[in-house]
């Protein structure tokens, strides 16, 4: 029986202690404190294995100094907030730290990884969390959805796909939605989305030992409201990069994450086979055209043989181009789950600016706007809100023209 972990939060920072809301609702047991007392009480009602956050500017304050509650909070594994205008690195021992201002999201995926490098479980989804996704779903695994975008052709459109699910499941559903390039060489999601960072899936995957407290200090944030996890900058260390090491950090960040979107490159070495064998679902990405058939029907064929067909929703990129949808449904016997049209001008235009088409078309006026969505739909197993729009107002010029 996994143990449930408390966190203990010893702050005055109502952006610290915030987190606690969020990480309530996800089944983790907070209890706070901003005085000496309230620490005593908590620490006395604390029956399980405990996690601690504490805030160095608290800590600081007279009233707990040589205190034993203190000491005992100290005593276990803890994340420290220093302040802004803090020393480098004034770590003692095994303590974690980070430095304020931290928002409540980063906050709550440090604590999680804290939770799991003590050796604790996070606990299990809920069944109505569960209800909520789509049927590929294991309803007995409680960490988040791995989505596996592919193709066996480059230049599909995949990472445009990748990206744009990634940002539609943060920005429509709220979800908490990690986006990963592993196309370890060659990736571009960070252009795709403007991102720039030294942080990447080195630092995370880069060593024999891997640091979980590395998980959530890798990633970068997006203005979607999604978080990105780079490929490495530089390509010679992408060599250091074991492929075991790369799927068991995926599989660790499932744990902080609801979901996971994995841009793969169009090739089926060691990593990418690990990473669809361990996928929730495979979005296979295919364009009208007899090559990318030909060779999409030999990975069909694999995919069969090692038994991954059921993960597979087919994604028909561009569409209104090319052989027709139940011609191509029919050669590759299996239907095409979500289509998108192509939209060359507009989606140029998105990938030169560095955003996504839910960014540059809030509305979804346009088809590929919306066709992008569907998959969003499709991936988080509901319909999307309903689109607030401003109503249409005829133009006079208009009326005029016809009453001539």
């Amino acid at each position: 029986m996994p143990v449930t972990p408390i966190v203990l939060i010893l702050s005055r920072d109502p952006e610290v202690t915030l987190v606690s809301t969020s990480l309530q609702a996800e089944g983790i047991t907070c209890r706070t404190a901003s005085s000496l007392r309230e620490l005593q009480r908590a620490l006395g009602g604390a029956k399980g294995r405990c996690v601690g956050v504490l805030d160095a500017e608290l800590a600081a304050d007279p009233s707990f100094a040589a205190d034993d509650a203190l000491e005992r909070l100290q005593s276990m594994p803890l994340l420290v907030l220093l302040a802004p205008d803090a020393p480098g690195d004034v770590r003692g021992g095994s303590e974690e730290y980070a430095r304020k201002p931290v928002s409540p999201s980063v906050l709550a995926l440090r604590i999680k990884a804290l939770i799991l490098t003590a050796g604790l479980a996070l606990p299990s989804a809920t069944p109505a969390a569960h209800a909520q996704h789509g049927p590929l779903d294991q309803a007995d695994d409680s960490r988040g959805q791995l989505t596996v975008v592919f193709s066996v052709k480059g230049g599909s459109g995949k990472s445009t796909i990748a990206a744009n699910l990634a940002a539609g499941m943060a920005s429509l559903f709220s979800l908490r939605t990690l986006l990963v390039d592993a196309n370890l060489w060659f990736g571009d999601l960070g252009v795709l989305l403007n991102l720039s960072s030294t942080r990447s899936s080195f630092d995370v995957c880069g060593t024999e030992d891997p640091d979980l407290f590395a998980l959530p200090k890798a990633v970068v944030p997006h203005d979607s409201g999604a978080s990105v996890l780079l490929r490495p900058p530089d390509p010679l260390s992408v060599e250091k990069i074991k492929p075991r090491n790369f799927v068991d950090a995926i599989d660790r960040y499932r744990s902080l994450y609801e979901h996971v979107i994995v841009d793969c490159a169009a090739s089926l070495d060691e990593l990418n086979l690990d990473l669809l064998e361990s996928a929730s679902r495979i979005l296979l990405v295919v364009t009208p055209e007899m090559g990318a058939l030909h060779n999409t029907a030999r990975f069909l064929g694999l995919a069969e043989r090692l038994g991954q067909s059921d993960k597979i929703s087919l994604v028909l990129n561009r569409s209104n181009s090319g052989i027709n949808t139940e011609d191509l449904s029919r050669m590759l016997g299996m239907p095409v789950a979500c289509g998108v049209v192509s939209a060359g001008r507009m989606m140029l235009d998105a990938v030169n600016e560095g955003t996504t088409l839910f960014a540059m078309d809030p509305t979804r006026r346009e088809r590929i706007t919306q066709d992008l969505a569907a998959i969003v739909e499709l991936v988080a197993g509901r319909e999307q809100p309903p689109v607030q729009r401003e109503p249409h107002r005829s133009s006079p010029l208009r009326f005029l023209r016809r009453s001539a």
